[in-house]
C-alpha cells in the first residue's frame, strides 16, 4: 500500500522511536533521522511546524518533539481501532470473564484517548489520522474484524484474543520507547502510565488464555 507523505513521516519518526527504545538512546540520532518531514504528520495550528521544516530543523508543536507527536498520533488510531473489536468481544465472547475484561479494557482505552487528544490539543495540534487505511502492527483492521464474523465460540475467543494481545504488546513497546526517547514531560509520563497499564492487561489476558 502506498503511504501518504504524512504517514511516511510518522512511520520514519516511529521507526526511530522504536530503535531509541531498544537501544536506550536519549532520542537524539533516531529523532533526527525522521524529523525532517515530521510536521507533515500533524497540523500545527500555530504554523511553527512548517517554519522549522523549511529550515531543515526538527519540527515540534508546543512542548512536543517530533517523537512525541509521532507516538501520540500512532497511539490514537491504535486505540480507536481496537474499540470495535472489544465491542465484539463484549457481545460475543463465550466466557463471562473475557467479556468483562473486554469491557474494562475498552473503558481504559477511552480514558487513554482522552489524555492523548488533550496532549495534542494543549500543544496546538489539530489531530489528523495519518494512518487511516494502513495496516500496521497492533492496529486492528476492518479486514480482521470481518474475518471474525465467520468464527464462533472458542474459535472467536482465540482469534479475538490474539488480536488484542498483539495490540497490547505493540502499544506497550511503542510507549516504552516514547517514555525513554520522548521530550515533553506530559507525553513521557502518559507513555509510562500506558506501558504500566499494558503490563497488567497482558497478564490478565494471559490468565484468560490469550
Amino acid at each position: 500500500m502506498t503511504l501518504t507523505p504524512a504517514a511516511r513521516a510518522a512511520a520514519a519518526l516511529l521507526a526511530g522511536l522504536l530503535l531509541a527504545g531498544c537501544g536506550g538512546s536519549d532520542g537524539g540520532p533516531e529523532e533526527d533521522a525522521g524529523a525532517g518531514t515530521g510536521p507533515a504528520a500533524a497540523t500545527d495550528t500555530g504554523g511553527t511546524a512548517g517554519a522549522t521544516e523549511a529550515a531543515g530543523e526538527p519540527a515540534a508543536a508546543g512542548d512536543l518533539s517530533p517523537t512525541d507527536l509521532a507516538w501520540a498520533q500512532l497511539m490514537i488510531p491504535m486505540n480507536d481501532q481496537l474499540l470495535p473489536l472489544l465491542d465484539e468481544v463484549t457481545r460475543r465472547g463465550s466466557a463471562p470473564e473475557l467479556r468483562e475484561f473486554a469491557e474494562e479494557l475498552a473503558a481504559g482505552h477511552e480514558t487513554e484517548l482522552t489524555g492523548l487528544h488533550a496532549l495534542l490539543r494543549d500543544a496546538g495540534v489539530t489531530y489528523t489520522n495519518v494512518h487511516e487505511g494502513h495496516s500496521m502492527p497492533g492496529m486492528v483492521t476492518d479486514e480482521e474484524l470481518a474475518a471474525l464474523e465467520g468464527t464462533r465460540d472458542e474459535d472467536f475467543d482465540r482469534e479475538a484474543m490474539a488480536l488484542v494481545a498483539e495490540h497490547l504488546e505493540q502499544s506497550a513497546r511503542v510507549s516504552r520507547s516514547e517514555r525513554d526517547a520522548g521530550s515533553a514531560e506530559a507525553a513521557t509520563a502518559l507513555a509510562a502510565d500506558l506501558d504500566e497499564a499494558r503490563t497488567g492487561q497482558l497478564a490478565e489476558l494471559e490468565r484468560l488464555g490469550g
